[in-house]
């Protein structure tokens, strides 16, 4: 393996913002999110242009990761696999788990090393991260981790 490029899902490479909704603090409404992850919104969510991204970077030598805080089901699988969104690894959250997106992102890039067999020198060196959120690409960077701003990204590539 040559790279390592781990993407997050919404905001990243799917525009799901039909059904987010947002605290009075700006911050995740994490049950009414829960609340519209249904079939019929799922399909209505879109792609983003760094989804080209993703799907030009697997290749036999570099390696896909999907690190994302949705909790993931068949509907959402068969979305990523219907539009060409392929992956070696998936972490996501776990029904229940409220945990804060930048933790539970920093605790799934040390169990994705330890899956890959990699030290965090090797991590550091070889892998990129791709997300949306800026608490969650402050977490990778202090960890030494090369992050690209997938908002900024995503203007980018459309402009």
């Amino acid at each position: 393996m040559l790279m390592l490029y781990i993407f997050d899902l919404d905001g990243t490479v799917i525009d799901s913002s039909h059904r987010q909704n947002t605290l009075p603090d700006g911050s995740l409404d994490l049950a009414r999110w829960i609340e519209n992850n249904t079939v019929e919104k799922i399909l209505a969510d879109s792609l983003l242009p760094l989804a080209d991204k993703m799907r030009s970077v697997r290749s036999v030598k570099d390696t896909v990761a999907v690190i994302t805080a949705r909790v993931m089901g068949d509907t959402d699988l068969a979305f990523m696999s219907r539009n060409g969104l392929k992956f070696d690894y998936l972490y996501s959250r776990a029904e229940g788990n409220n945990t804060p997106d930048d933790l539970l992102k920093r605790r799934a890039i040390l169990k994705l090393a330890k899956k890959l067999q990699r030290s965090m020198a090797w991590m550091r060196k070889n892998a990129v991260f791709f997300d949306d959120n800026l608490a969650v690409l402050d977490m990778m960077q202090s960890m030494g981790i090369k992050t690209i701003n997938a908002t900024l990204a995503n203007e980018r590539l459309t402009a």
